[in-house]
């Protein structure tokens, strides 16, 4: 099954992204690259401002979400994203509960030293898709949202621009052609709760698809880590949130697309697709809780870093 037709299996109840949201994919386009709705690609490119953004092509119909990865060292340092946490369980005693293993996770976080980023520096991302032949997807988001970002991915450079005075540039190639309106879309989210009622609440304010839809939950909830930092109070309130959500399930064997083992969380596809249909499976490391990837692609590192296109 392509990634076009894994898509529309998995539904298509979320709405799409409103006019802001579709600024990045509006520039790539004009860019001359198609709005990554084409094969192999599409599933980077439903995105948000994050933009073309890994797991967005998920997102139509994932579940969970969030990024145990490690928060930042001092200096701009990689944060491997299996190796963030002392939290361990005994082998006798194996997590079978979605949620017993959302609050192993989300312990882990709250164990993570704090070090914000400054304004001025991008959070650089780089992941591995199973589809992609094995090279690595790079991101560099501006940290504060004013700056511009770039996008490395299929041998392509994507600028990623950021928003400065409302208004951000419009790209054609390399060359700006433009500008348009804007708001900043931050890489590292500061503003939000690191509690999880605050963090149930943010969710159910900002809902988008139909009341009570876990399929747009999921997505919601993916949309804040999706190539995004989080503290690790922030990433342990959503850790917990997810884990009220209904319907979630626990994979032993799980492996993400690097091969790498550890356990998983899926939730059921949405009804009314196709029986071919596959859930989206999220993998955490079984020792450390941190989150490895998703059974379509890995996450190798994810640090802070002075200027776009420098890697830590």
């Amino acid at each position: 099954m392509d990634d076009l037709q894994l898509l529309r299996e998995l539904g298509d109840e979320t709405p799409l992204s409103d006019h802001a949201a579709l600024a990045p994919a509006r520039a790539a386009f004009l860019a001359g690259v198609p709005v990554r709705l084409r094969k192999r690609r599409t599933r980077y490119t439903l995105v948000g401002a994050s933009t073309i953004g890994l797991a967005a092509a998920v997102a139509a119909t994932i579940t969970l979400l969030p990024t145990a990865a490690p928060a930042p060292a001092p200096g701009g340092q990689a944060a491997p994203a299996a190796t963030s946490t002392s939290t361990t369980t005994s082998a006798a005693e194996p997590v079978t509960d979605a949620v017993r293993l959302l609050s192993f996770a989300a312990r882990a976080a709250r164990a993570e030293p704090t070090t914000a980023p400054r304004p001025d520096q991008f959070v650089y991302t780089r992941s591995g898709v199973g589809s992609n032949g094995g090279a690595p997807r790079e991101i560099w988001l501006s940290v504060d949202g004013t700056r511009d970002g770039v996008l490395h991915d299929h041998g392509e450079r994507i600028p990623m621009p950021g928003c400065a005075n409302g208004r951000r540039n419009v790209f054609k190639g390399t060359e700006a052609v433009g500008t348009e309106p804007c708001e900043p879309r931050p890489a590292y989210r500061s503003d939000l709760p690191t509690d999880v009622d605050g963090m149930l609440a943010y969710l159910e304010a900002n809902a988008s698809g139909e009341p009570g839809s876990v399929n747009a939950r999921g997505k919601d909830v993916l949309g804040l880590i999706n190539e995004y930092m989080l503290s690790p109070l922030t990433r342990a309130a959503l850790y917990e949130a997810a884990a009220r959500v209904p319907g979630l399930s626990v994979v032993q064997d799980a492996r993400d697309a690097a091969g790498r083992p550890g356990l998983g969380i899926i939730w059921p596809v949405p009804p009314g697709s196709s029986p071919d249909a596959k859930p989206v499976m999220i993998v955490f490391d079984a020792e450390t809780y941190a989150l490895l990837g998703t059974n379509f692609h890995s996450i190798e590192a994810q640090a802070v870093v002075d200027e776009a296109g420098h890697r830590p």
